[in-house]
């Protein structure tokens, strides 16, 4: 069980971390290309590919998580028509999304702060996101599908290839071509081409059933209610990271907010490396549910369980290690270097119960306990993170600020351990 638990995980994991590392890589380019004002641009500017991003995992997500459960009870009529739906539904999503976006891009970005030099930034950046914001959504939305297949290798190899190319697609537009924070907007985008490709040539290989566009509502429903945990799993740090910059413009101006976006890159990849682990385990968690086999769900859930908290502890010993040497490779101004040590290191101490709180997350979404993890999930972004947010600074002033992050997941993995005993016992009720 544990060789069949690591095989699904480990290529999650990192598929997970690839896909946070983007923000790292647009980071890395732009600070040292645009400096301040650039990583404030993107920064403030990240809710709109962050919910692009969302909505491509919320469906894949939901439509997997159910796809997984009708095999495990063997029904493959329900699994074709799932995927069909699940696929078609991610392109006319996709398509919406982007249109939306176009009309409201512009007041969306100074309500989240953006004036000035950041605001012309942002529109750039932007721009280039929403053209291609229908590549994103089929992009991340694939990669759950590929892991509820017994893909997840070549899922990873997807998210792996994307990276790469993001990478070279950056250091060729932002330096050579001089194209500034475009460059990063059109490798983020291309990547996401890419994956795509990959993805698809994967699936018209070992998909054996005759895809076609199909979109029943019934099944299209259960697809949104089964993934807007995922959707809000996802979206989770951007909610935060709006609140964050509120906060950080109000008590530092630019400088914070610069400083934030450095912090942001870290805690966001290791967040998805966490959130890897849960939902690396979740087309088990599903399959077993599906086939009524508690004892295996219990194995499965142990082992995620410890491998978070391992994970947790490692994590944050490397983030404190490395915290003198980040805000130099970023291109932090002295300004905002003042901030950034003491947020870095109070930020990653929420590390040690991350994973914990995303695992128990997708646990209850792969049993279908939507209802409860969808409730869990929004609690979390709209209220506990948001009052930490806004009351912390008012005592401590800036440190409030980070503090929030780690005190937020404490206040979850407590809220979890309450309901535990009464939510999370499905083993032991058969």
């Amino acid at each position: 069980m544990f060789r069949r638990i690591l095989k699904q995980t480990l290529p999650t994991m990192i598929a997970f971390t690839m896909s946070g590392m983007y923000s790292v890589v647009d980071g890395l380019f732009v600070g040292k290309a645009a400096g301040d004002i650039g990583l404030a641009a993107i920064n403030i500017a990240w809710p709109i590919p962050a919910v692009i991003t969302a909505l491509g995992v919320g469906i894949g997500t939901g439509g997997s998580v159910l796809y997984s459960n009708m095999m495990g009870k063997g029904d493959r009529e329900g699994c074709r028509r799932m995927f069909n739906t699940t696929a078609t539904l991610l392109v006319l999503a996709g398509i919406l999304l982007s249109l939306f976006l176009f009309l409201v891009r512009d007041p969306l970005l100074q309500i989240l702060g953006a004036e000035g030099e950041v605001l012309e930034e942002a529109q750039k950046y932007t721009g280039i996101i929403i053209a291609g914001g229908v590549l994103q959504v089929c992009g991340t939305g694939i990669t759950p599908i590929l892991r509820n297949m017994n893909l997840s290798f070549a899922a990873m190899i997807s998210m792996v290839t994307g990276f790469a190319v993001n990478i070279g697609v950056n250091y060729y537009l932002m330096f050579p071509m001089g194209m500034g924070i475009r460059g990063a907007a059109w490798g983020t985008v291309t990547a996401q081409l890419v994956v795509l490709v990959i993805s698809v040539a994967v699936l018209l290989k070992a998909y054996k059933e005759k895809a076609r566009p199909a979109l029943e509502g019934k099944l299209a429903a259960g697809i949104c209610r089964s993934g807007v945990t995922a959707f809000g799993v996802s979206l989770a740090p951007t909610v935060a990271l709006i609140f964050t910059n509120w906060q950080c413009l109000r008590y530092g101006g630019n400088a914070a907010v610069a400083c934030y976006a450095v912090i942001s890159y870290i805690v966001f990849p290791v967040q998805y490396l966490l959130t890897g682990i849960g939902d690396g385990v979740q087309p088990l968690l599903s399959y077993y549910n599906g086939a009524g086999k508690p004892a295996e769900l219990a194995q499965v859930r142990k082992t995620a369980r410890a491998g978070a908290g391992v994970l947790g502890v490692i994590t944050m010993a490397a983030v404190f290690i490395c915290t003198p040497h980040l805000a130099r490779w970023f291109g932090l101004s002295d300004e905002a270097v003042v901030f950034f040590e003491t947020g870095m290191r109070i930020s990653a101490l929420a590390f040690l119960v991350t994973g914990f709180v995303k695992f128990n997350l997708s646990y209850l979404n792969a049993v279908l306990k939507t209802k409860l993890a969808v409730i869990l999930t929004f609690a979390e972004s709209l209220i506990v993170s948001p009052a930490y947010l806004f009351l912390l600074p008012v005592a401590v002033g800036m440190s409030g600020i980070w503090i929030s992050l780690p005190a937020a997941a404490v206040t979850m993995l407590v809220i979890y351990g309450i309901i535990n005993r009464k939510e999370m016992s499905y083993e032991k009720k058969d």
